[in-house]
């Protein structure tokens, strides 16, 4: 929750009623909006897919993140674990905020800290979102963010905790989507968002959209 504002504490119940979590992830999906979200729904867990080819992606092309965080590959969990792992849930919200104006992801000269804040702010609202699901008594919630942490958060040049120190952000800091083998393009594509590929040698006045995307599975 945001610093100061206190959360909630519910009764744990091994089972939640169907009207219950239908309300719950309702109400989830309405504070991504007010916490700066520009799209939210209340998805299947079982729409996101892990494909091998997007941690591939990671290291090639080497992305400059590989290795420098423990959130990002090769330190992150291997893809058959995660697949185990999101079985487990049946329900998530998955957020976008849309990156205006696209230059602050699309043009290189002004990317480096402009798409910072909104990795930022991703981060953020996958943070509060799933601290508050865990107060809602979704004790299991688990989000991911978009981009890296070490980059977004505390700005060093490599993750503190690969040197044996300790993360300033333990709260927040956590894997993008793609660093554990979300295929976000897809997911994203499925649930009817229009998104384009953005890379370094992109012509910006071909990206009609830029979007930050993060995800909370809940229940």
């Amino acid at each position: 929750m945001p610093a100061g504002q206190p959360g909630p504490s519910t009764l744990i119940a091994l089972k939640i009623p169907e009207d219950k979590l239908r309300r719950d992830l309702e109400l989830f999906k309405r504070k991504a909006i007010e916490l700066g979200a520009s799209m939210a729904e209340v998805i299947p867990a079982d729409w996101v897919q892990i494909d091998e080819r997007v941690r591939l992606k990671c290291a090639i092309p080497l992305c400059p993140n590989h290795d420098k965080s423990i959130f990002c590959p090769p330190h992150t969990p291997s893809l058959d674990f995660m697949r185990k792992a999101l079985s487990r849930y049946g329900h998530a919200i998955l957020f976008a905020l849309e990156v205006i104006p696209v230059d602050h992801f699309a043009v290189r000269s002004v990317e480096r800290h402009a798409a910072a804040d909104w990795t930022r702010k991703s981060f953020e609202i996958v943070g509060t979102l799933e601290t508050l699901a865990f107060g809602s008594g979704y004790y299991l919630a688990m989000g991911f963010a978009q981009g890296s942490c070490r980059k977004a958060l505390c700005g060093q040049e490599k993750c503190l905790l690969l040197g044996g120190g300790n993360c300033p952000y333990p709260l927040k800091a956590r894997p993008s989507m793609e660093a554990v083998g979300m295929d976000v393009y897809g997911l994203v594509t499925k649930v009817g968002w229009e998104i384009y590929p953005i890379y370094r040698s992109v012509n910006p006045a071909e990206v009609s959209r830029a979007l930050s995307v993060g995800i909370v599975f809940v229940h």
